[in-house]
């Protein structure tokens, strides 16, 4: 019962960090617009944003293998992602990363700002 009130209060937690955490973004009816730097890891795709925050992205796998290594700007919708390796009996070992669902892509540059 503790773990699950732990794990839903830090999900909570994320969520309002999430909201709080504009700087250099954009909202609006169309979704949140972040700038930064395209990579890819284990065949996933991350964006960098100029303060070094790093996000997940989701979906559109098809346009973002062609931004890798670019400055883009990427439209669309916030969320979490949480990774939990927790073993049974020890303390919760569950990571948070923000999780950018892209809608849209919009080329900057053919290389990266330096961070």
């Amino acid at each position: 019962m503790r773990r699950i009130l732990l794990v839903l209060m830090m999900l909570l937690s994320a969520t309002w960090l999430l909201a709080q955490d504009n700087m250099g973004k954009s909202s609006g009816a169309s979704g949140t617009t972040i700038e930064g730097c395209v990579s890819t890891s284990s065949d996933h795709y991350y964006l960098t944003d100029s303060s070094g925050k790093k996000y997940f992205l989701s979906g559109e796998a098809n346009k973002l293998k062609n931004h890798v290594g670019h400055d883009v700007k990427i439209t669309g919708v916030m969320g979490v992602k949480t990774t939990d390796t927790t073993q049974q009996g020890a303390e919760s070992t569950a990571k948070e990363m923000p999780v950018l669902k892209v809608k849209s892509i919009q080329h900057v540059a053919d290389s990266c700002k330096t961070m």
